[in-house]
């Protein structure tokens, strides 16, 4: 009974001191993102305008399939959270696996999904590897686009579907 007692007590001992290691994924993705400021790897919209036209850098967006498809960047690379070291591979590498884009920015809608996987990315030996939120592109009034139908819609309006501007940006 004393021995049952004792082992119980080192196990919640030894579970506080895991638990109070834990930094949860508001903490951990603010604290990236504020490194990321600090270090110059917070990229502005003009950064990823011009590493969308080069050819050593990859733009790459790690929302979900639904987020991607009601607005991404054009020219961005959907490369998900759930595997993106593998989806990453066919676009940045070339057959011998070598880089053929070693920089690379890491987008997502507040940057926090982005700060983290840009850590993974780091370690897979991108030479540089910023990151970007989508807010910003859509608040500086550049454009989206979205995976959605081109078809008219179907309510008679007219409206095709293809790049949107935020409605601060139609004035």
């Amino acid at each position: 009974m004393k021995l049952s007692k004792v082992l119980l007590g080192i196990g919640f001992l030894a579970s506080s001191l895991f638990a109070s290691e834990f930094i949860n994924y508001d903490k951990l993705s603010k604290n990236l993102k504020e490194e990321a400021k600090k270090s110059g790897n917070y990229a502005t919209t003009e950064e990823v305008k011009k590493a969308l036209g080069e050819k050593d850098w990859a733009v790459v967006d790690v929302r979900t399939a639904e987020e991607w498809a009601s607005g991404y960047i054009k020219g961005t690379q959907r490369i998900g959270r759930e595997t993106p070291e593998k989806a990453i591979e066919t676009f940045v590498t070339d057959d011998q696996g070598k880089f053929i884009k070693d920089k690379i920015i890491v987008v997502c809608n507040s940057a926090s999904r982005a700060s983290i996987e840009a850590e993974a990315l780091k370690k897979m030996g991108f030479q540089t590897v910023k990151i970007y939120d989508l807010y910003s592109w859509i608040d500086q009034c550049n454009p989206v686009v979205t995976k959605y139908s081109s078809h008219e819609d179907k309510e008679g309006t007219k409206q095709k579907f293809g790049d949107f501007y935020a409605e601060h940006c139609k004035k």
